[in-house]
């Protein structure tokens, strides 16, 4: 009987008893053993569980968090690229601008238009050339010295209109009122002041350079000394009515190496009408001099830029 299991159930009907034997006693005890062992690994298992979720939720917080972040500075930097697109394309209008007014510039300046050239190329061009135009313009005779109403006689031959024989007029006569202003066409230096009351009468003359003089007759005052340079516009004299001269005007000529020129040339050259000269005055070698202003337009160019450049280098 010691090897025997006896459960009994009772209810209203009485008692009934189960003999369980031996063998089935051992299964008992090993399925209690087994369904303690799961109950335990489950517990682990659901502890286990437990810390794992707790882990994901808090990783799930954080990756939450830097989400947030990866979208706050995705919105940024979509803003900096809306900035850099309307930048770009400001500066995209802007070129295309100065694209537009560069080629209007070597249009003005007579260059040809290099479109595989870069635009600092064509600006560099635009630049030499510029600079030689403003510098032939300041130093070679040009435009008016007065203002005149009107042109009594031209260069060449005339007849003399006081001594009424045909003689060769070695400048023109621009008629204006006594005491008009008398401006320098260009830079130069005063070779000389006379005053006089024969021929040409009061006489100014004012060397340029390159070879060029002009001279100014029938003057009334003098407004420079003999020696003084001066520059373009400067005031240097007034007109007036002396010497052989039939009434107020000023005579005025333009020399290359002592060879009279027709002044007339002169008057009409400017910054727009900037070739009229040269197609008038095919006698002086107009070629050696641009080349020697734009040689020397080119070396004043490059040492702007390497100045400019060691400043930005120290300022970055």
């Amino acid at each position: 009987m010691k090897d025997q299991l006896i459960i009994s159930i009772s209810n209203i009907h009485g008692s009934r008893h189960f003999h369980l034997g031996k063998f089935f006693k051992r299964n008992l005890v090993a399925a209690s053993i087994f369904v303690a062992v799961s109950v335990i690994v489950t517990a682990i298992v659901i502890n286990y569980l437990v810390g794992e979720v707790d882990q994901s939720r808090q990783s799930q917080q954080q990756l939450n968090v830097h989400s947030k972040q990866l979208t706050s500075e995705i919105e940024q930097l979509e803003r900096f690229r809306y900035t850099l697109e309307q930048d770009l394309a400001e500066r995209n209008d802007e070129l295309e601008l100065v694209t537009g007014r560069m080629g209007e510039l070597e249009h003005v300046l007579g260059i040809e238009s290099e479109i595989e050239l870069s635009l600092n190329n064509r600006l560099d061009t635009a630049a030499v050339n510029s600079a030689v135009r403003l510098s032939m313009l300041q130093l070679i005779p040009n435009g008016s010295p007065i203002e005149y109403r009107r042109m009594s006689s031209g260069f060449g031959n005339r007849i003399h209109p006081i001594k009424g024989k045909k003689r060769r007029h070695l400048g023109i006569d621009l008629v204006a009122k006594t005491g008009t202003l008398v401006r320098a066409p260009a830079d130069g230096v005063v070779e000389l002041v006379r005053p006089s009351k024969k021929g040409y009468g009061n006489l100014l003359k004012i060397n340029h350079a390159y070879g060029f003089m002009t001279l100014y007759a029938h003057l009334h005052s003098f407004n420079v000394k003999s020696g003084d340079f001066i520059r373009k516009g400067d005031i240097i004299a007034e007109t007036g009515n002396s010497g052989i001269s039939t009434g107020p005007h000023l005579h005025y000529e333009v020399r290359f190496l002592g060879r009279a020129l027709n002044p007339k040339s002169f008057l009409d050259w400017n910054s727009t009408d900037f070739e009229v000269l040269f197609d008038h005055e095919r006698s002086i070698r107009w070629d050696s001099l641009v080349k020697i202003l734009q040689d020397q337009a080119s070396t004043h160019l490059q040492l702007s830029l390497h100045k400019v450049v060691p400043s930005e280098e120290i300022s970055n």
